[in-house]
């Protein structure tokens, strides 16, 4: 089986330890976002990307620690999987771009496929004018800020 497959296998279950905002629907929004955002670029590693999609918040058990306890599932997962590991490490690190607050801390996102599940993660969430508020002078890239008008 392809690893994005075995990835979303595996995923389905683990979501369910999660609360409700958490569980793998939420996955299917990321991912159906990042598609639409990724669409406007020719170099992205889709692959990385949609397994970073996949395993972004597979263990929520905290909100602070939750990017780094779920790239250490991802990296565990895609070893298991003999992944080769300069993609392990660069799935981690789209992992760790999608959170706020390791932003804060770590700075901005340098791989581009950093920045669309950064941008697709936070942008589902701009359903109302405080969301929208907090979240779009946040976002990366200019091509999500034009998609935002056709979902608000």
């Amino acid at each position: 089986m392809p690893i994005i497959t075995d990835a979303e296998i595996f995923a389905k279950k683990e979501y369910k330890k999660n609360d409700l905002f958490h569980q793998y629907n939420h996955v299917e929004e990321v991912m159906n976002r990042a598609i639409e955002i990724a669409k406007y670029f020719h170099s992205i590693d889709t692959e990385a990307l949609k397994l970073a999609i996949i395993f972004h918040d597979i263990d929520y058990s905290s909100y602070e620690n939750h990017p780094v306890a779920s790239a250490l599932v991802a990296e565990k997962f895609l070893k298991a999987h003999n992944y080769p590991q300069r993609k392990i490490m660069k799935v981690k690190e789209i992992i760790l771009n999608h959170s706020t607050p390791h932003r804060r801390l770590m700075g901005e996102a340098r791989l581009l496929e950093g920045k669309i599940i950064y941008d697709a993660d936070k942008s589902i969430f701009m359903t109302n004018k405080k969301a929208f508020k907090k979240y779009f002078p946040l976002l990366y890239l200019k091509e999500t800020k034009g998609l935002i008008p056709k979902i608000y």
